[in-house]
């Protein structure tokens, strides 16, 4: 009787481990798992049946989760394979005990692309996730890149005034940010700052759309979001977006509410090809992913 109990638990763990190894490599929304480095294993997850990769990168504290509309967007696509990427520390992403600056989340971008052989790819990043794409162009420029998209963040974190530059933060603010996204994170406050930053992300958000969005945020480890915060602020990409070629296709989608009259006048200063489109808040793209997939589409249906 015990041998058979045991032989039946034993079937049943083995059967549980198989498909759970299927799944993860079967990639749509099952998603892998890509090994970068030894302290390092990213999750990802992978749609359509297209030859162009097109790489969507979260911001601050989190996952590709947010990118499921663009994900079933993308699953039938004859043109492109959709990728989308938990960084260091986020999400389903393993979290080693350093490599939490934006200078290594470019490394680690371009170990992704590297890792799975993905060439000629159209780069997006959201939020903090700017600062992880223009990191990578930085360091490695633009030769891999077919085309870039941008959403709702800037290519450096600090600034003199908040509301004539393009950053996160001033002077005017920067004490106040600092104390809300580092200090109290590491206090009993976290979950509820956590819902602030939720609610500021979305459009008069529902409670279940706040629970959705807090939660993502919450797998991210309070000193991780608490380090990612710090150390943005001494991020500073911006010469490396002024130095792309002009003829490579960009696109800005920038929240109604956040530098709207800046990014209009930093495009017409620096890179006047570059589309600039501006609508919703700042999770504007599952918000209202039906105009955001549709300006993308337009955007995309534009590179010859």
């Amino acid at each position: 009787m015990k041998k058979t109990i045991m032989f039946t638990i034993v079937t049943m763990v083995s059967i549980l481990l198989l498909s759970q190894f299927a799944a993860a490599q079967a990639g749509g929304h099952g998603g892998n798992h890509l090994k970068v480095s030894d302290d390092l294993t990213l999750y990802y997850e992978t749609a359509g049946k297209g030859v162009t990769p097109i790489v969507f990168v979260p911001g601050w504290t989190m996952s590709s989760a947010v990118f499921e509309r663009q994900r079933a967007h993308f699953a039938n696509s004859d043109r492109f394979r959709y990728y989308s990427y938990d960084p260091r520390g986020q999400g389903q992403s393993s979290k080693p005990m350093q490599g939490y600056t934006y200078d290594q989340h470019g490394r680690d971008l371009h170990a992704f692309l590297e890792g799975l052989g993905l060439n000629k790819v159209v780069l997006v990043g959201w939020s903090f996730g700017v600062l992880k794409v223009t990191s990578y162009l930085q360091q490695f420029g633009a030769d891999n890149l077919r085309a870039l998209v941008l959403i709702d963040g800037t290519p450096k974190t600090t600034g003199k005034d908040s509301s004539k530059d393009w950053a996160w933060v001033g002077d005017d603010n920067w004490l106040s940010n600092n104390q809300s996204y580092t200090t109290e994170l590491l206090t009993k406050k976290r979950e509820e700052n956590m819902k602030e930053f939720s609610q500021w992300m979305l459009e008069n958000p529902t409670p279940e759309q706040l629970r959705w969005s807090t939660d993502i945020s919450l797998q991210t480890p309070a000193w991780i979001a608490a380090l990612t915060n710090a150390t943005a602020n001494n991020a500073d990409y911006e010469d490396a977006l002024k130095a792309l070629d002009p003829k490579l296709p960009v696109l800005f989608v920038m929240g109604e509410e956040h530098w709207h009259p800046v990014v209009d006048q930093w495009v017409k200063t620096n890179r006047p090809t570059t589309h600039l489109v501006n609508m919703g808040r700042h999770l504007m793209f599952w918000q209202r992913s039906e105009q955001f997939n549709t300006e993308l589409d337009k955007f995309l249906n534009s590179i010859k």
